[in-house]
């Protein structure tokens, strides 16, 4: 049962997820929305209820909060969003979108 408040986008960028301690985990996202992403990760290096920030390499970082670790990975839900955070996710829709109608 899905109990996501917006609808999630595929999205499979790499991403480099840094701790507030300083740790670095490399991953990859799955989906995204404007509430949170799922990012394919070592679930051991980030437990949940950790606040980090994710590096969308050449377009920006955003800042969350792990909600959920699973086998395949963790889910993130955003913090209160910037307006710089806001039009990096639009920017994320829109290539997403761009990218699959080809």
């Amino acid at each position: 049962m899905e109990h996501r408040w917006k609808q999630r986008n595929p999205l499979s960028v790499e991403v480099v997820v840094r701790r507030c301690d300083g740790l670095i985990v490399h991953g990859r996202t799955r989906d995204f929305s404007t509430d949170g992403m799922f990012i394919r990760a070592a679930r051991q290096a980030v437990p949940t209820n950790t606040a980090i920030e994710i590096e969308i390499p050449r377009c920006g970082c955003l800042r969350g909060w792990v909600v959920h670790v699973g086998d395949e990975g963790i889910g993130v839900m955003f913090r209160a969003l910037n307006s710089k955070e806001k039009c990096l996710l639009r920017q994320l829709h829109a290539e997403n979108s761009a990218t699959r109608r080809k």
